[in-house]
């Protein structure tokens, strides 16, 4: 059984300030390591169910944050960026029998974590897709569902997991803290793996219960913090301009969505 698994840090136990998450800073080695354990505990506990394949995308920053030596050694790392339109599921094909999302986060104009954003933090306020919000989570759920591959298993800030509820309550969840305007309560950093690790030993184990759907039209909206951005993407072939932030772009192949993700 293969599974994938993609990683960022925002949504990692204890994480709350944009500098916990660059490196360089006193608290960044603390929150790696965290992040490295809490793969780790998915990692763990998909092999325990019978998983017999497992590769992790690093898919915060630049690609190079998690401890390899911490990981079991039946796991491959994705380090660094190839720029495939798939982004943060970069590397995910159909040979994949389920997707885990650990440490994912709110998305943007969201009060669910001190850290809430979609894609560009500097950029991008907030981005919709057939009227939903949607954060990373839900755009690379739907990228997995083009490919008929399930996401079984997410952990992040609670927001974020109600979110992913509502998009499917038969996916696993862990929410390691909640936000509340720049400050979170979360659980203790070995509580959390231990759920983890419990949480993704049952979601492979009952990987057949999970199922994946397509959309016939995606319309995707992007609302940028900058008017510029928007009169600049409003030239990219298809999209238009519809307020002064804001481009909306239609089209029935959610490849052309992520394409043009990527270009921003």
């Amino acid at each position: 059984m293969r599974i994938y698994i993609s990683a960022d840090i925002e949504g990692v136990t204890g994480v709350s300030t944009w500098e916990e998450t660059l490196k360089g800073n006193a608290e960044y080695d603390r929150c790696r390591e965290q992040m490295t354990r809490e793969v780790a505990a998915a990692c763990e506990g998909a092999l325990a169910a019978g998983a017999d394949y497992i590769i992790v995308k690093d898919a915060h920053e630049d690609g190079k944050n998690l401890i390899h030596s911490m990981l079991p050694e039946q796991v491959k790392i994705i380090s660094g960026w190839s720029n495939h339109p798939y982004n943060m599921v970069e590397g995910l094909d159909e040979s994949f029998d389920g997707v885990m999302l650990i440490g994912y986060h709110s998305g943007g104009s969201s009060n669910g974590s001190p850290l809430a954003h979609t894609l560009s933090i500097n950029s991008i306020r907030n981005i919709t897709i057939n009227g939903k919000k949607a954060d990373e989570f839900l755009i690379y759920a739907y990228a997995a569902h083009r490919l008929k591959v399930p996401v079984i298993m997410v952990t992040g800030d609670g927001e974020l997991i109600r979110h992913v509820r509502a998009f499917d309550p038969a996916i696993k969840t862990v929410a390691v803290q909640e936000g509340f305007g720049g400050a979170i309560v979360s659980i203790h950093p070995n509580v959390a793996a231990a759920r983890i690790k419990k949480a993704a030993k049952r979601a492979v184990e009952n990987i057949v219960s999970f199922t994946t759907s397509q959309l016939d039209t995606y319309e995707l909206k992007v609302e940028f913090k900058k008017h510029q951005d928007a009169y600049k993407y409003s030239f990219y072939p298809k999209a238009e301009q519809i307020g002064e932030y804001t481009i909306r772009y239609v089209s029935n192949n959610y490849m052309d969505l992520l394409t043009l993700l990527m270009f921003m």
